[in-house]
């Protein structure tokens, strides 16, 4: 009899003890990367993945699927289960499991698997069914379903109103903290907007997502018999409800520095049932008019915020909250990051106040604003010896205003080169940092590994401190890949002098494995929250190595 095998990526012994439950099994095992390789030799019937890196997980269940093998996943965490769930794996486990569980897992998944070839049609076509009714991310209902619930009650009552949520800084929380915490924020908007459906006036409302797996929210109100349709200003009150509550939620489950880029720019459109039109056609044109409504109030939201931030900058309204970063092997105080929050709620997140001055060509004043408050505070703040993180975008070195005598004390200053936009001329840019190096100041790259502050910055600049993204620290723990590129560059910094800040450290787990790759010093959530000028110092340690 031959013998069934079950690939894997992991070494864990219930895996193999599960193969010798199942008659005729055994497991073999492969690395992660060489999983999907290994997938179309003799005799593999199925793969079990524990990797909980994105791209191999993909890889490997495409090569599977491409070949009608099914595939059990391994997870450590609702990210990990929400990923394998998109990616259409047969089966999932949270590890660790016993051996009986994993083998009916993979018992399971065969048993799906073992179908014809016109089974397995018709399971791609009802699987094509479901990602047309539902999103598979929020598990709201979609368009074409949204429409067909509202179809009767709309030839019935004869109005709908269409009201289309745009929530405009989404794709900053993605381009900051990736995609699978955009997915994360967006499970809970989509939670939060059903529990606050459930307990208001609208609650007879339909509510979809624009596209599957968009940042865009959909409602379809049609109003009950002999009740008025809402009007606008009741729909405006109506968003200001569901805007607290929805930030509300968002901040207990991901933190205030997320909720602080939560808004909602809310469109209108009163559609009139006419039988001589398309149904279809009348909720798709009412969909477009809601869109362009709310990117016109978008554009209105986004002028007065360029006057809230003229304002600001004329009457100094911005604070700064100190982030201490520690000394990874001690937790003692290493220095300070100055963090600018304007004062008005509409400019608290730094992304959305800068956002606003690269707009109004506003960046040079905002952030000779920022660097006064930041170095006001080192006298109050620091202690002797600490450094004081300074975040400065290249196009400030561009401002007649900003140069090397602006600080009183340069070397206690470290300057993070924070690059909103990419540096273009480099051997100039050079020699505007050697001018501040001369006076003692030192620099950081900030984000490196995203965006433009990539490999060919930090070769560039030659700096002392390297901060490593929040992309690269979040839940590297069980990230392989992550370890390798952190471990990597550690090893570079000690071979050139400089030192690796992982910011973004929110789990112990994660605080351990920095500590054990090298990591010099560290930030985040988990060790200190960012203090106000204020605040009562904490223990320090002398910023030299």
């Amino acid at each position: 009899m031959s013998v069934s095998i079950l690939l894997t990526d992991s070494d864990d012994h219930a895996i193999a003890d599960a193969a010798a439950l199942l008659d005729g099994w055994r497991a073999e095992t492969r690395a992660p990367s060489e999983l999907s390789g290994a997938v179309g030799d003799p005799g593999v019937r199925a793969i079990l993945v524990t990797t909980d890196d994105p791209s191999l997980l993909r890889s490997s269940i495409e090569q599977a699927h491409g070949r009608g093998i099914p595939v059990i996943v391994g997870v450590r965490d609702e990210t990990c289960r929400r990923r394998a769930v998109e990616l259409r794996a047969e089966e999932w486990y949270l590890m660790p499991a016993t051996a009986e569980e994993i083998a009916a897992r993979v018992w399971s998944a065969v048993a799906r698997a073992s179908t014809s070839g016109t089974t397995i049609a018709e399971r791609a076509d009802k699987t094509e069914y479901e990602s047309m009714l539902h999103d598979s991310l929020t598990g709201l209902p979609t368009l074409p379903v949204a429409i067909e619930r509202s179809r009767q009650l709309f030839k019935e009552r004869g109005e709908l109103v269409v009201l289309y949520l745009n929530f405009v800084r989404y794709s900053k929380i993605e381009e900051i903290y990736g995609w699978e915490k955009l997915d994360a924020v967006l499970e809970t908007t989509a939670s939060a907007v059903r529990d606050f459906l459930d307990d208001d006036d609208l609650r007879a409302s339909r509510v979809m997502v624009s596209f599957s797996n968009d940042d865009d929210f959909i409602f379809f109100h049609v109003p009950a018999r002999g009740v008025a349709a809402a009007t606008d200003g009741e729909i405006t009150e109506m968003v200001t409800r569901l805007q607290r509550h929805v930030a509300g939620q968002i901040e207990t489950a991901h933190g205030e520095d997320i909720a602080a880029l939560f808004d909602i720019y809310v469109g209108r459109a009163h559609l009139y049932y006419n039988p001589k039109i398309r149904l279809e056609r009348v909720i798709y044109r009412g969909i477009r008019e809601a869109q362009n409504a709310s990117r016109s109030l978008e554009q209105r939201e986004r002028a007065r915020r360029v006057n809230d931030l003229k304002t600001a900058i004329r009457d100094r309204g911005v604070y700064v909250d100190y982030h201490p970063i520690v000394v990874a092997s001690t937790r003692e105080i290493f220095g300070y990051e100055a963090l600018a929050r304007g004062q008005l709620r509409t400019l608290r997140s730094p992304e959305v106040m800068f956002d606003v001055a690269a707009e109004a060509d506003l960046i040079w004043e905002l952030s000779r604003l920022c660097r006064e408050r930041a170095l006001e505070g080192m006298s109050t703040r620091l202690e002797p010896g600490q450094l004081l993180f300074l975040n400065v975008d290249p196009h400030d070195f561009a401002d007649p205003a900003f140069s090397e005598s602006e600080v009183s004390e340069p070397s206690r200053v470290v300057i993070e080169i924070t690059e909103r936009t990419a540096i273009k001329d480099y051997p100039k840019f050079r020699e505007r940092l050697k001018a501040f190096r001369e006076k003692g100041f030192r620099f950081a790259v900030d984000d490196a590994g995203s965006g433009y502050a990539g490999l060919g910055s930090i070769a560039n600049l030659e700096p002392d401190f390297i901060k490593l993204d929040i992309s690269l620290i979040n839940a590297i723990d069980t990230n392989f890949i992550k370890q390798n590129l952190v471990q990597t560059m550690v090893r570079f910094a000690n071979d050139h002098g400089a030192m690796v800040i992982a910011e973004g450290v929110e789990r112990a787990e994660e605080f351990k494995t920095v500590q054990d790759l090298g990591v010099h010093l560290v930030q985040g959530f988990f060790l200190h929250r960012p203090q106000s000028a204020s605040s009562p110092i904490v223990h320090s340690v002398a910023a030299g190595r």
